[in-house]
């Protein structure tokens, strides 16, 4: 079974459970029905949510995006800047004042580190493949730099787009690199 189904049936059933506690309680709120002591089932009520939302932690935060390559010394940095309406890529600093970029190629199956802000408004730094799907993404914004690490298993050409709408030519704000 695919890891996305199997955290597709995880929340499935996590979301039943959270519909059984409900009922429980809200049922142990009626005390005109003769229910005895309804203060003891709120708290098993609360004990056994807390542990199935210790347990449901446990299990999603470790594969975040932002612990994957946490232990990995990356093989390049890249350093990209947003702006209206394009992406500045370099192996080097971007100078604020002066931005520009160069053609990147990155390295199969070694761990590369973006750091990306941005230079004017918030943007969003999407990378897709080649047949256009979600790689991985973060946020630019001005005066912070979010550091995203990925590894491409892939060889190919990789698209950056705007995730998020940062004015009238959204729609245009991209850039690609190349990995070899």
């Amino acid at each position: 079974m695919q890891q996305s189904s199997i955290l597709l049936l995880f929340f499935f059933l996590m979301g039943i459970a959270l519909i059984v506690f409900t009922y429980v309680y809200l049922s142990s709120k009626k005390t005109d029905q003769g229910m005895s002591n309804p203060l003891k089932k709120r708290f098993w009520f609360f004990l056994i949510l807390a542990v199935m939302m210790g347990i449901f932690a446990s299990v999603t935060i470790p594969k975040s995006p932002y612990f994957a390559f946490a232990d990995k010394t990356p093989a390049k940095v890249i350093h990209v800047a947003a702006m209206q309406f394009s992406f500045f890529l370099s192996e080097n600093a971007i100078d604020p004042e002066h931005p520009s970029g160069q053609g990147i190629e990155l390295p199969v199956n070694e761990v590369v580190e973006f750091r990306v802000t941005s230079l004017d408004v918030n943007h969003g730094f999407a990378i897709y493949n080649e047949s256009n799907r979600l790689i991985t993404q973060t946020q630019a914004m001005p005066g912070y730099v979010n550091r995203l690490r990925y590894q491409f298993d892939e060889p190919g050409k990789y698209n950056i787009l705007c995730l998020e709408y940062c004015g009238m030519a959204h729609q245009v704000m991209r850039s690609s690199f190349t990995v070899k």
